[in-house]
């Protein structure tokens, strides 16, 4: 009887064996038999083997085994599963299409619309390469949001199907300063800033009628530029077109009015070089207005640096209204204390006087009178400073145009000051980190004896340093405090001897070669200074800065 059995049993796995199938056992008592080897099921995604026998259908819960996804090929067999030989089928035959490839946006039209077209079925999905530059929506309406270039890309939703527009976003420029912008910078559209619209005369751009604000002053910069040196790329006073009545440059360099009213400005870029000009569209009745002439600056006790709105915050630094046109003021200033004079109401981007009125009005080197005996003496920021302390009788004459003059008269009333303050001399320059020269020897002119007024200095200098002249009051102990007194850049001296060896590097001067200098200032003519240069090179010659 086992014999029997075991024979049935070898009999059925020799069929099995023969039909080249797989057997699963059956709750039933049944068994599965599945394809094996290269025999597979496979859809898109994936392969199986399946159930050869009768009993099982495809969707049945038994009917696939050894279910795994496709494993595709690389090179020409990167659409054919290495697994099953799957070959994956084409993609749909579908197409889409753009109502626009290349597009013009500009501050006068900042908005269009793309439309994508599809030869099939499906959904687009739209992107922008610099969402910075232009804006697009679900629908394809574009939207500009500075100069700049980008690319519109319409895709087919789920495929690597699309179609690019190229978009480009014109210059555009805008008042920057005045009442608009308060020198705030435009990084894009929009906003409180007075743009620049085309006209009808291409290349000519004007703004719509904007209020200026007496003495108000600005730049025509570019939209976008936000970094700290966007004035590079702007326009200032230089750009004036010659004989503009209304327009005039300030000594801050910045483009300026000296009336309020309603103004509409006109940039020109079809030359070599563009040109501003100005029309005054109405000018605006401030009523009765008088500028009130104060001291601001440390040396007023009572408000400092804070600029007065009224006579009130000015303390005792308000000049008096003289009736020939002139204002004076009698006031004790301390030593070492710096000021400038302004006009009352005014805010800085329109008010300290030798800024912002385009005139050319008080605190200015050229037109301000400070006595040679250095009682009163500039700082590089163009501030007076006082070198004695003691009452000063100042005599302003705004009335002059660009001849204003600021006088005065000194008396000492500080018991412990006999005489101003001795004033050393400093180079200054980039040979020192961050122009930080130190208040020493090595950067100190001294004074030539029996020669007054002279001072001499010999240095080292590589090429291509940039340098000035600086000068300090002395302390009574001999030293310096520490703050420049005085700036003597270029121009400020008549040059004499090598003065080939040194060239101008904007307002300061600049070595032309490596080598020793020997600077000799002569400031005994406060009216005509002398900077002496004697150079020699280094052994091996002169080393050229790089252009």
């Amino acid at each position: 009887m086992k014999k029997a059995k075991l024979l049935a049993t070898l009999a059925a796995a020799a069929v099995l064996a023969v039909g080249g199938g797989v057997i699963a056992g059956c709750s039933n008592g049944h068994t599965h038999t599945y394809s094996t080897g290269d025999d597979w099921g496979k859809d898109a995604t994936s392969h199986w083997h399946y159930a050869t026998c009768d009993d099982l259908k495809e969707g049945d819960k038994d009917y696939k085994i050894d279910v795994a996804d496709h494993v595709w090929g690389t090179g020409d067999s990167a659409d054919k599963c290495t697994v099953c030989k799957y070959q994956k089928p084409a993609s749909p035959a579908t197409e889409i299409s753009l109502n626009k490839t290349e597009l013009a946006l500009s501050i006068d039209k900042t908005e269009d619309t793309l439309e994508a077209t599809l030869n099939g079925t499906g959904t687009v999905t739209w992107s922008s390469s610099d969402d910075k530059v232009v804006l697009v929506g679900e629908t394809g309406a574009v939207e500009a949001l500075k100069p700049g270039t980008a690319t519109i890309t319409a895709t087919i939703t789920g495929t690597e199907i699309k179609k690019t527009c190229a978009v480009t976003v014109a210059d555009a420029y805008y008042i920057i300063g005045g009442m608009d912008s308060s020198w705030n910078k435009a990084g894009a559209f929009g906003g409180n800033f007075a743009y620049f619209m085309p006209t009808e005369t291409e290349g000519v751009y004007q703004t719509n009628s904007f209020e200026l604000r007496r003495y108000g002053n600005f730049q025509v910069a570019p939209v976008g530029v936000t970094t700290n040196d966007w004035s590079k790329d702007a326009f200032d006073g230089d750009y004036i077109k010659e004989g503009d009545a209304v327009l005039s440059k300030n000594r801050g360099g910045n483009i300026a009015v000296q009336k309020h009213g309603k103004y509409t400005i006109t940039l020109d870029l079809r030359g070599e070089k563009a040109v501003v000009s100005g029309v005054c569209d109405r000018e605006m009745d401030d009523g009765d207005v008088k500028d009130i002439y104060y001291i601001v600056g440390s040396a007023n006790t009572t408000s400092g640096w804070t600029l007065a709105n009224d006579v009130a915050t000015a303390g005792g630094y308000v000049f008096t209204d003289n009736e020939d046109g002139t204002y004076s003021l009698t006031v004790e200033l301390a030593r070492g204390k710096e000021f400038k004079v302004a006009i009352i109401g005014l805010e800085y981007d329109g008010s300290l006087a030798e800024w912002a009125v385009p005139r050319d009005l008080i605190g200015n080197k050229n037109t301000a009178t400070v006595d040679t005996d250095y009682k009163l003496t500039w700082t590089d920021s163009d501030n007076i400073c006082v070198g004695l302390s003691g009452k000063y009788t100042f005599t302003l004459n705004p009335a002059g145009g660009t001849h204003n003059s600021l006088s005065y008269t000194f008396e000492r009333t500080a018991a412990t000051e006999t005489a101003p303050a001795v004033l050393r001399y400093f180079i200054k320059g980039s040979m020192d980190t961050n122009w930080n020269s130190p208040w020493d020897d090595t950067r100190e002119l001294k004074a030539v004896d029996g020669q007054e007024g002279v001072y001499e200095l010999t240095i080292n200098l590589d090429a291509g340093v940039s340098f000035g002249f600086r000068s300090s009051f002395e302390n009574e102990d001999g030293t310096v405090q520490g703050e420049q007194a005085g700036w003597f850049g270029y121009g400020a001296f008549t040059l004499a001897g090598n003065t080939e060896s040194i060239a101008q590097d904007n307002s300061n001067y600049k070595t032309v070669s490596k080598g020793t200098y020997k600077f000799t200032l002569n400031l005994s003519d406060p009216e005509n200074k002398i900077l002496t240069v004697t150079f020699t090179a280094d052994e091996g010659g002169a080393t050229t800065p790089e252009a």
